[in-house]
């Protein structure tokens, strides 16, 4: 008799079935949709599982409100808004979260202790922050030293 995938047979001739790796979830929050893509890919590659990307304010509070995912990285602006309410509703949820800016500056108040990455950042720098953000879950962390740079 033959298994199919993780599927196993016991002595009593039961299928037990191996769990499967929860893909973690991350919400991309970011208006310029080249950077949008490529961070899409390469969080992709990681192993991750991208909601989004969105790039406006509206749709960012949308998904930060209502989805279920474990994670996300914000675009400090997105055009002439401020993504600071999104920030808001995910700390407000206890969802990590991450920034992007190409500003000088980072959020002060709240928000002065969030990890921030400044663009342009390396995949690298990216792959140790997301380390930092989103532990294992249950011992099962993304690949992701498989990215080459």
């Amino acid at each position: 008799m033959s298994s199919v995938g993780s599927a196993g047979f016991d002595d009593n001739s039961e299928v037990r079935l191996a769990p499967l790796a929860r893909c973690k979830r991350l919400l991309v929050i970011e208006d310029n949709s080249l950077l949008a893509s490529v961070l899409t890919s390469d969080l992709d590659e990681f192993g991750y599982s991208v909601v989004g990307p969105v790039g406006s304010l509206a749709e960012a509070i949308a998904l930060a409100s209502t989805s279920i995912f474990d994670g996300a990285i914000i675009d400090v602006e997105l055009g002439e808004e401020s993504a600071l309410p999104v920030a808001q509703i995910l700390s407000d949820r206890h969802i990590p979260f991450l920034f992007m800016t190409g500003l000088m500056e980072r959020p002060e108040g709240a928000f002065h202790d969030v990890p921030t990455l400044e663009k342009p950042f390396t995949v690298e720098q990216l792959r140790c922050a997301l380390q930092q953000l989103l532990p294992a879950l249950e011992g099962i962390q993304p690949d992701l030293s498989s990215h080459q740079q």
